[in-house]
């Protein structure tokens, strides 16, 4: 890695220097007992223990074969782990906050545009000699529909955006046009400041698929789970290859827009004990064994890869089991009642 690729797209793949470039990540939050994301995300410095672990962490995706880590926002430290390993690139969320009453509020919109800046800057604040191995920045992820719903309610006359570097047709809602004014804004601050722009996107999910699309970035990012198909949408298709709903899913998402990349930005399984066991195609959401959670994700990668449309990649939710999901007090057990602490291909222990 030169630390000087570009990348940019066709209409299905992600391009390496004008070459397909097809994205096997994981996500990684360095979430450990004792430790919240958010409260260590902006820390100068951390503590030898974590900062060891965050190394091995990093260390075993490279030899786990991923080309690319999922990052949300996460202390400088693990961008100095990254740079360190040197083989990773980098797919940046972004956090856009999923339950509000009005996505343009004026002082929700600037505390949206400092939070995006302070997370550009920690980037570049350790690639200083060199550029970032970043491929792209995902500008928000999952929005609620009572988000969505309320925004555009707020702002029915708002149905289109022109900035420096995006420009929309006619047509969208309001919550649409809040993304695309956030990722202008993205790519201004980024080459305004550092000389640069990375690609943009927006990662999605099953359950507003219907309600926001964003066809005006430069290439579509859904997260799409097994278990989730049937359940939210069972009129789904069967895929042309598998018979999965899953791949009849990737396949209707792509055919909405045919001469846009798609990216799989989440793929996963929960192997929280107390849950319904369903077991294969679609498995379930909790309740499945490890072996089962191995064979999911690998079904899940192989509907993705012989899908009858060319996809742009996949990213495995996600590498550590999440324990500090409800925050510092719960990140000192595993609740077993719990399904979104066990996604994890890499089982925590207490100590």
């Amino acid at each position: 890695m030169s630390g000087s690729e570009v990348f940019s797209t066709d209409n299905d793949h992600i391009l390496r220097d004008g070459e397909p470039f097809f994205i096997r990540g994981i996500v990684y939050v360095p979430g450990y007992p004792g430790y919240v994301p958010w409260d260590i995300e902006m820390a100068a410095s951390l503590p030898e223990r974590l900062r060891n672990s965050i190394d091995r962490d990093i260390s075993q995706i490279s030899d786990m074969g991923a080309n690319t880590v999922r990052l949300w926002g996460v202390p400088a430290y693990c961008y100095q782990s990254i740079k360190q390993v040197g083989n990773l690139f980098i797919l940046q969320t972004l956090w856009i906050e999923t339950e509000v009453a009005d996505l343009h509020d004026p002082q929700f919109k600037e505390a949206t545009r400092t939070y995006i800046r302070s997370v550009i800057d920690r980037i570049y604040s350790v690639y200083t000699d060199e550029s970032p191995p970043l491929i792209a920045y995902s500008v928000g992820n999952e929005l609620s529909e009572a988000t969505i719903g309320a925004t555009n309610a707020a702002h029915p006359g708002l149905n289109s955006y022109t900035g420096g570097f995006i420009a929309t047709g006619q047509g969208l809602n309001a919550s649409e046009v809040f993304l695309a004014e956030m990722a202008d804004y993205v790519k201004q601050y980024e080459r305004d400041t550092y000389g640069v722009t990375h690609l943009v996107s927006y990662s999605n999910d099953i359950r507003t698929a219907d309600l926001i699309d964003t066809p005006f970035l430069d290439f579509r990012s859904h997260n799409t789970y097994s278990y989730s198909v049937p359940y939210y949408r069972p009129g789904t298709l069967p895929g042309s290859v598998s018979g999965t709903l899953l791949q009849g899913w990737i396949e209707e998402l792509k055919s909405r827009f045919p001469d846009l990349p798609l990216l799989i930005t989440e793929t996963g399984l929960s192997v929280s004990p107390n849950a319904p066991h369903l077991g294969p195609p679609n498995y379930g959401y909790g309740g499945n064994t490890e072996s089962e959670q191995m064979a999911g994700l690998l079904h899940a990668i192989e509907d993705i890869e012989t899908a009858a449309f060319t996809n742009a990649g996949v990213v495995i939710h996600e590498f550590l089991d999440a324990w500090w999901k409800f925050g510092l007090e719960d990140s000192y057990s595993q609740d077993p009642d719990d399904v979104e602490e066990w996604f994890g291909v890499v089982r925590l222990g207490g100590n």
